[in-house]
């Protein structure tokens, strides 16, 4: 019989006669033994937490000097539970000095600076007529709004964000053309406008099966063939991809005032980029191209851009 690592290292504590995860002081073995807790396996890993609070600072500007990653590590190792220690820094960010409408102004904003440039590149080698996209809080951070090679009526399908989360608007950044801000009763609207090119900004994981596919099945009726499908993805397919994904996913979700249940929900849609180009060619759509979003972290995190068939 062979033992996991897990289960060779628990039986192994127990013959020295150490009994709780407690007693075993080394920071890096809890890690260890809590796999199932993916703030304890990159939290109390000294390399996998340097790693994180690299890329919260770049990605989410949420900076080591805020000391919000000391109290953190307390949590991380004062509480077993993923969702206590999920709702003890949902009360950390509400309580700290960390101006929430602003740092979400700027990490939208990197975001859409990013994407445009996909965009942009897309565009200006194929004509598009008509752009939908979701998971954005405004239209004012939707990619489309700085590609010039867009004609047709452009739509953005907001997500509800609470007001102390809700990203300030920059005067300063304005694009070539500003979408038309829908809720998701307003969709039957798209359909009497042409739409060529969809995006899904938040990512599939966002969106439970049902809710994904019932999404999947309206824009395979509303894109024509040849019509083009964008998704923010993220290729999970080791534990360790996981456990760190979940982390920094966790918070995203943060910082937009989602709940456990919310973020518990995405962990569970989590899977590795071939999943999610066999789920959505279910839908007549392929791959056209894949583009790294995080070239320079450890963050496997891409944007598929897809064509339907």
């Amino acid at each position: 019989m062979i033992l996991s690592r897990r289960t060779f290292l628990k039986s192994s504590l127990a013959l020295a006669g150490v009994s709780t995860l407690s007693a075993a002081a080394s920071p890096l073995l809890r890690a260890v033994l809590n796999e199932n807790n993916s703030y304890r396996a990159i939290y109390l890993n000294k390399y996998r937490q340097t790693q994180l609070i690299e890329l919260l600072a770049k990605q989410l500007h949420i900076y080591p000097d805020s000391n919000i990653h000391d109290r953190v590590i307390n949590y991380v190792e004062m509480f077993d539970d993923e969702g206590v220690i999920y709702q003890q820094l949902a009360n950390l960010l509400t309580k700290n000095a960390i101006n929430l409408n602003l740092t979400n102004m700027h990490r939208y904003q990197d975001q859409q600076v990013r994407l445009t440039a996909f965009l942009d590149d897309l565009t200006s080698t194929t004509p598009i007529d008509g752009y939908i996209s979701f998971g954005l809080p405004s239209g004012n951070f939707d990619p489309i709004c700085h590609v010039a090679k867009v004609n047709g009526a452009k739509f953005t399908v907001t997500q509800k964000t609470p007001t102390l989360f809700t990203p300030l608007e920059r005067a300063d950044f304005i694009g070539t053309s500003s979408p038309i801000e829908l809720n998701h009763d307003d969709l039957s609207m798209i359909n009497t406008h042409q739409t060529q090119f969809a995006a899904v900004y938040d990512g599939p994981h966002n969106y439970s099966q049902k809710v994904f596919s019932a999404l999947m099945k309206n824009l395979m009726n509303t894109l024509p063939n040849n019509g083009y499908l964008a998704m923010r993805l993220f290729d999970v397919k080791q534990p360790i991809d996981n456990h760190f994904v979940s982390v920094f996913n966790d918070w995203s979700n943060l910082l937009s005032g989602k709940s456990w249940q919310e973020a518990k929900a995405q962990r569970a849609r989590m899977q590795s980029i071939q999943a999610w180009h066999n789920e959505v060619a279910q839908f007549g759509f392929r791959v056209k191209n894949v583009h790294a979003l995080a070239p320079d972290s450890v963050l496997p995190e891409y944007l598929a851009i897809y064509e339907k068939v």
